[in-house]
């Protein structure tokens, strides 16, 4: 079952999503999560998936990876997965974020690294929108480890506007995938 976490008028600035997980958690429901903050493990699938990318490098050589990018970690992981390439040719990390909501651009536009304090580099959207609704992290947690690999590889930040994500959705769903936005 999903359950989707609307952000509500009176919501503090944050995570709808983890805002409402916390809150069951303290009613009693059993914790499990795949946020980084709450849950550091969860980073281990992320690795993986850039591990077996960086293996298949060598018989589908890329020049360039984009990652869509929410709360962070799976750009950072896989960017991290990708500089372990066995034959040394790393393709450049893109981070992609909609244009409602695109905190990693923003710190990776003032040259924000893990020295630049975290309110500076990740300030947290007031109202975070975009039909990529699953992508909409209050924050990008991950944002220094995204940061990192998008320089260590030569890559980018990316931020798609409306139009292009509604055109990549479409062109997904054309292809017979049953995706998210």
């Amino acid at each position: 079952r999903t359950h989707r976490c609307e952000r509500r008028g009176d919501d503090p600035p944050g995570d709808p999503a983890m805002l409402r997980f916390r809150d069951a958690v303290a009613d009693g429901a059993v914790p499990f999560t795949v946020q980084g903050p709450e849950n550091a493990l969860c980073l281990d699938g992320g690795r993986t998936i850039g591990w077996e990318m960086s293996e298949a490098l060598d018989d589908a050589p890329l020049d360039a990876v984009f990652v869509q990018v929410g709360g962070g970690a799976f750009a950072a992981c896989v960017g991290g997965g990708l500089l372990a390439a066995p034959d040394g040719r790393v393709p450049a990390l893109h981070a992609v974020q909609a244009a409602g909501w695109a905190p990693l651009d923003q710190a990776w536009r003032m040259g924000a690294d893990a020295s630049t304090d975290w309110a500076v580099a990740m300030p947290r959207w007031a109202d975070p929108h975009s039909r990529a609704d699953g992508i909409l992290d209050d924050e990008t947690y991950a944002w220094s480890g995204g940061l990192d690999a998008i320089r260590a590889t030569g890559g980018d930040s990316v931020v798609a506007g409306e139009t292009r994500i509604e055109r990549a959705w479409d062109l997904a769903r054309s292809a017979g995938f049953d995706c998210s936005p």
